[in-house]
Order: C-alpha cells, then sequence, then structure tokens
C-alpha cells in the first residue's frame, strides 16, 4: 500500500484530531493562561452593592471605598463612567479591571485619575458580546506601594 493509499484511509482521523486540538487551543487554553488578577491584593467586604447595577460599596473599618459606574444601564461599546470616592484612605494608584465572567475576552484596565480629595474618576469601554448581555466583574484595586486593597463585585452589561 502506497503512502498515499495510507493517508486517504486514515484522513478522518487526521481531521479529528486536527479538529479536536482547534477546540482544545479555543475553549480551554484561555482559562490556564488568563491572569491571576487577585492575587496579592487584599479585597474590603462589599455592603450596600447593588452589583448588577455597578455600584459598591467596600468597608474595612472605618475605611470605604465606594465604586460607580453611572446611573444608567451598563451598555457595551458605549463609554462608562467611573468613579471611585475613598473614604479615611489615600492611593499612589487606582486601578478599575474589568474581566467577563462567561467568556474570557481579556481584561479592560483603567487607570483612574484623582479628581478631588479621595475621589477619583475615569472612562471605560467594555467590549460587546455576541451573546447581548454579559456578566462581568468589576475589579477597583488601590496600590499604596507597600499593599494592594480592593473590592471586588459582579454586574451585567448589555
Amino acid at each position: 500500500m502506497s503512502l498515499k493509499q495510507l493517508f486517504k484511509k486514515w484522513s478522518w482521523l487526521f481531521g479529528l484530531i486536527g479538529f479536536s486540538i482547534m477546540v482544545i487551543a479555543i475553549f480551554v487554553l484561555p482559562q490556564y493562561l488568563k491572569p491571576d488578577l487577585d492575587a496579592g491584593v487584599t479585597f474590603y467586604a462589599t455592603e450596600g452593592c447593588a452589583p448588577f447595577k455597578g455600584q459598591c460599596i467596600g468597608r474595612k473599618g472605618d475605611q470605604t471605598i465606594t465604586v460607580g459606574l453611572g446611573n444608567e444601564a451598563i451598555e457595551s461599546m458605549t463609554e462608562i463612567p467611573i468613579r471611585v470616592h475613598l473614604g479615611n484612605m489615600t492611593a499612589d494608584s487606582l486601578i478599575v479591571d474589568f474581566e467577563g465572567l462567561e467568556m474570557y475576552m481579556g481584561v479592560v484596565r483603567s487607570q483612574l485619575l484623582p479628581h478631588t480629595q479621595g475621589v477619583y474618576q475615569g472612562t471605560i469601554t467594555l467590549p460587546e458580546c455576541g451573546t447581548g448581555k454579559m456578566l462581568w466583574r468589576a475589579r477597583a484595586i488601590i496600590d499604596n506601594g507597600t499593599s494592594k486593597e480592593g473590592i471586588k463585585f459582579d454586574f451585567w452589561a448589555v
């Protein structure tokens, strides 16, 4: 039997193996390659959250972190205002990370700028999901040089 005949006889198996490798590469590998955004961060307990509306408060003793993502429905592919108020604390820098929970779409990060005493502001644009509605996780992380603290909460974007 020639090599060409042998390949023709087993081509369905080669196709199945190739397809399996593609499926693994698309659906399994991203779970192992995505960064651990929680590493090295102390998260405060959240309270008073409207987690599916984009508002949340984290508290540790007399220190608070309040995050607001605008006053209306959160829509993908539109500029979303971010406002973080720090109560009884300061920050060298403040970032907000967004990560899709239902589908890995990368990490969308925004570094907020100081607006007034204890208030940081910025904007973000979330990518659009093909399903029309997606669950996201927001992490507001304060870097004080020696430690990282923050809060995280989930919300829907349409």
